[in-house]
């Protein structure tokens, strides 16, 4: 018994040794999920976070108007349903975000990267894209009216069935003034990368294509009127 006590000494003092390792472990992986909340408090509050890591932050359908999120990670992020408009997201990341039926119009996404992000259904009307990374990203029945995609890279990207409508326009409330009266026609491609894109069904009506790469672009159905090439 005596030969024991001690061997039980020694194993207790390793366990407790063991455990105060995995507790000061645990606290030192605790402030990157303390960090990443007090970015999603900022940003709730104050409606600015630039260069913030939003990484998988859950914000579906939050009213996130007129935000400022420049050079924000939003990487995986849920957007879904939320209220964009007049958002600055210039050169945000968001790889992956779910955005379906989100509101983006006006939005500034200059230079953003959305690679696979879904967009499904998002209203993209009068949003600033120009050089915005869009490769496989499902844009299948947005509404692109009035969007500028200048030198956007659209490789592999989805657009099936995108659409450019003005029926949601009178609705939307906007900052910086009305939309009434405003020609919206057309989105401007101009230089884009439509390489492998599936434009079928897209009305692209008015639309800039000057300068756009359409190596194996699907173009099937597409309403091509009075577009610029």
């Amino acid at each position: 018994m005596e030969i024991i006590k001690p061997i039980e000494g020694v194993r207790m003092r390793f366990l407790t040794s063991a455990t105060a390792a995995f507790l000061v472990m645990g606290s030192l992986g605790a402030p990157v999920l303390a960090e990443n909340s007090a970015h999603v408090k900022q940003l709730l509050e104050t409606k600015s976070c630039t260069g913030c890591d939003l990484r998988g932050a859950q914000l579906a359908g939050i009213n996130l108007q007129g935000v400022n999120l420049e050079s924000a990670n939003l990487s995986g992020a849920n957007l879904a349903g939320a209220n964009l408009n007049e958002a600055n997201l210039v050169r945000a990341v968001l790889v992956e975000a779910n955005l379906t039926r989100s509101s983006l119009v006006a939005a500034k996404l200059h230079g953003a990267n959305l690679a696979g992000a879904n967009l499904n259904e998002a209203n993209l009307s009068l949003a600033g894209l120009v050089i915005a990374n869009l490769s496989h990203a499902n844009l299948s029945h947005a509404n692109l009216i009035g969007a500028n995609m200048e030198s956007a890279n659209l490789t592999g990207a989805n657009l099936k069935d995108a659409q450019q409508s003005i029926r949601m326009l009178g609705q939307v409330k906007l900052q910086e003034g009305s939309l009434e009266g405003f020609d919206v026609s057309g989105v401007n491609l101009r230089d884009a990368n439509l390489t492998d894109a599936n434009l079928s069904g897209a009305n692209l009506s008015a639309s800039d294509l000057a300068g756009a790469q359409i190596e194996n672009t699907n173009f099937h159905q597409a309403n091509l009127t009075d577009t610029r090439r």
